[in-house]
């Protein structure tokens, strides 16, 4: 089939640098494209470039006039969601292009996006799949309207957790739930390593030595983990606690709460300075309220590093029972202590790197991508029965 993965975001301005900081869509293309697919991303950026990246083409393509003044206008008078909802007619326009079989969106809130790339597919007979990546459904009455109109020609709603596509359910924007499969929001392309020379780099102190990576805000809790942490010293006197972070309003609060304790507060850190600390680290600990995916534990399974997480969905589908993981109830800093014996137990870090190579991985979730595909193309049955939907692809 021909395929066109769609994405809005990015973070650097230039082609070659935003291939490389966007392993998601450079791995999942890749990969989609040893299973036989023709694969095109269509990427906005400032400026516009076609790149050949071996069997996979990129098309770069910058926003009209028209988009960036409106962009700007809702930053300045919206609410801090609403430029994501500015509509996107160069990707269509240039999604449309390409006539592809299957047209896979990175993006659930932009209704006038998907509305456009909808209209496209159903048209010429095509699908259309849209992969979620955060957000929530319209919060305002008039709009939910807006967002089942966009959602109607919308084939297969990807979603970590059949539990991430509730509140759309219960909004009534995704009533049909034959349309949602389960299948993992990204992949790491972190590898293993050499544990004993990323310590050496990185200096991580600690028996055990124990991994915060996240921001310092009440969706992650590191309030939690502090306390629980407190509660480890008491069994593990030799622990120490590395925290690095993005940035978040809890800063002051998690160093107040760290005065005195054997804990190297780092801040914010590079992409390749965290995998090598994950490489480090006896466990990573995460004690988040909840998560879209959990990127920063995918990452860890990816190097082999034992995980202590708090008991949400995405996490529990990460670990898979694996029995790597040590679970804790959200803002239990006593069953965080607790769980810590898990990720110490002999064979941890074997059974983390099982589960990514068998279940995680970019080839595996290639493979779950195809699957959704294959259930919808290559000559799209827009009157499939339910039971073709397919469930649970992880």
């Amino acid at each position: 089939m021909r395929v066109a993965l769609v994405n809005r975001y990015h973070s650097v301005d230039t082609p070659g640098e935003q291939i490389g900081a966007d392993p998601l869509r450079r791995e999942l293309a890749h990969a989609l494209a040893r299973l036989g697919h023709e694969v095109h991303v269509v990427q906005e950026l400032p400026v516009a470039a076609t790149v050949e990246d071996g069997p996979v083409g990129w098309r770069f393509v910058p926003p009209d006039a028209s988009t960036r003044i409106l962009r700007r206008t809702a930053r300045m008078f919206g609410r801090d969601d609403a430029e994501v909802k500015v509509p996107a007619p160069h990707l269509a326009r240039a999604v449309a292009r390409l006539k592809a079989d299957v047209v896979h969106s990175f993006d659930l809130v932009n209704y006038a996006l998907l509305a456009e790339l909808g209209r496209d597919t159903r048209r010429r007979g095509a699908a259309l799949v849209a992969h979620f990546h955060g957000g929530a459904p319209a919060r305002l009455a008039p709009w939910r309207p807006v967002e089942r109109a966009a959602f109607a020609n919308v084939d297969r709603f990807l979603f970590t957790t059949r539990e991430h596509a509730r509140p759309w359910r219960l909004s009534g924007a995704l009533a049909d739930q034959a349309r949602v499969v389960e299948v993992f929001e990204t992949s790491s392309d972190f590898t293993p390593g050499n544990r004993e020379e990323a310590r050496a780099r990185t200096g991580l102190r600690g028996s055990p030595a124990i991994l915060h990576l996240g921001r310092l805000d009440p969706v992650k809790d590191p309030l939690t983990t502090l306390a629980g942490f407190r509660r480890i010293l008491d069994t593990h006197p030799g622990a120490h606690l590395t925290m690095a972070w993005s940035g978040g309003p809890l800063e002051a609060a998690v160093a107040a709460a760290a005065a005195g304790l054997p804990i190297t507060l780092l801040g914010n850190v590079s992409p390749d300075r965290c995998e090598d600390l994950l490489r480090s680290a006896d466990a990573l600990v995460q004690a988040s309220t909840r998560e879209v995916c959990g990127r920063v534990v995918m990452e860890a399974f990816a190097v082999g590093t034992p995980c202590l997480l708090s008991d949400i969905p995405a996490f529990r589908q990460i670990d898979g029972g694996s029995g790597a993981v040590g679970f804790f109830a959200v803002g239990d800093a006593a069953g965080l202590a607790r769980g810590l014996s898990a990720c110490l137990e002999a064979g941890a870090r074997q059974r983390v790197t099982q589960r990514f190579d068998q279940a995680l991985s970019f080839p595996r979730l290639a493979e779950a991508v195809h699957a959704v595909y294959e259930t919808i193309g290559p000559v799209h049955r827009r009157g499939a029965a339910p039971s073709e939907a397919g469930s649970g692809v992880c």
